[in-house]
């Protein structure tokens, strides 16, 4: 009864030993998580939004009202976390307003 009893107390140190290993993992998952989703500035949402609501507002006609869906669908995107949708989207109101996207953009989202 007697080891029973020790193996008993040692109990909550044993617990405790993984709780506290649970959580310094947790840590380290939380605070490796990939640059890109933890700054939400991605260059698809920044300043390819950008410019291609600037090119929907600068459409003629039932273009632009075409071109300002594609936007705000991609903007959608952008806030569910789907930047490659979104970026579709907004590439194809820039082709809708026969603007072209700008050459060193579109180097940034090669990368």
């Amino acid at each position: 009864m007697t080891s029973q009893l020790s193996s008993f107390r040692r109990f909550p140190a044993a617990f405790a030993i993984v709780a506290a290993s649970a959580l310094a993992f947790t840590g380290l998952i939380a605070s490796t998580t990939p640059a890109y989703a933890q700054s939400g500035s991605d260059y698809r949402c920044s300043a390819l939004a950008e410019q291609a609501y600037t090119a929907a507002n600068g459409a003629e006609g039932s273009k632009q009202a075409s071109a300002k869906r594609f936007v705000v669908t991609g903007k959608k995107l952008c806030e569910a976390g789907n930047e490659r949708a979104a970026a579709k989207q907004f590439r194809a109101a820039l082709k809708l307003a026969g603007v072209a996207e700008a050459e060193t953009d579109a180097k940034m989202a090669s990368r």
